[in-house]
């Protein structure tokens, strides 16, 4: 029904298997997120280094890699791993034409790459920026739903939807320890707050003056 509406499918996939199955549905391009993305992550755990590309290698649909992209550094090395090109949600987050709410924009550039939390969402296992309100998620998943950890796709309960709907208010209303909001371990690596299009070039160009660099370093040319 995409197709026959003239649409492109890009389907996100967690894991190899699940690409070939996605090939095989007609996707027209498959986005590999590895596990240190935010937001909605896999039940089970593979990261971008891994994922991409193995993915890249097992199906002949173009591959788009998403987790842990931010910068000129990490698209090369997305090229590298044998994706076309890459995703990125965090990143656009913390840009001026974003509309995200400012507090969550400040959330993202004053956190390190450790300060994320893996928790039972709305719909599945999510990553949050670490503050008081995601330690209680996943406090809450701990005590209700142990199996959570070990990749069991247990449904959520009227304690957990509780919490996140507090922390939804608490976004809205400026409450930076309590409100509930999303990124992936980039975080640790974004620091400021640019234009889009000043992002988009910069990345470009530096993933440019990466890759003309390589051929120097394996001759081993300083």
């Amino acid at each position: 029904k995409i197709k026959e509406h003239g649409l492109l499918w890009f389907h996100v996939v967690p894991s190899v298997y699940h690409a070939r199955k996605a090939e095989a549905a007609g996707a027209d391009v498959i986005i590999a997120s590895g596990h240190e993305g935010g937001a909605h992550v896999s039940w089970e755990p593979v990261h971008s280094m891994v994922l991409v590309p193995a993915v890249a290698r097992a199906v002949k649909t173009p591959v788009v890699a998403a987790g842990g992209f931010c910068d000129g550094n990490t698209l090369a090395a997305a090229l590298c791993l044998g994706a076309k090109g890459v995703q990125m949600g965090t990143r656009f987050i913390a840009t001026k034409e974003s509309d995200f709410e400012p507090t969550w924009k400040q959330a993202i550039i004053d956190r390190e790459e450790r300060h994320t939390l893996v928790g039972r969402g709305l719909f599945g296992p999510m990553r949050f920026l670490r503050n008081k309100r995601a330690e209680q998620i996943v406090q809450q998943t701990l005590h209700d739903l142990p199996g959570f950890y070990l990749g069991e796709p247990l449904d959520s309960n009227e304690d957990i939807l509780r919490l996140e709907r507090a922390g939804f208010d608490d976004l809205i209303d400026g409450k930076p320890e309590t409100a509930l909001m999303f990124g992936g371990e980039v975080v640790g690596r974004v620091k400021d707050l640019p234009s889009v299009k000043s992002l988009v070039t910069e990345i470009v160009a530096e993933a440019v003056k990466v890759l003309e660099a390589a051929p120097g370093v394996i001759k081993g040319k300083k």
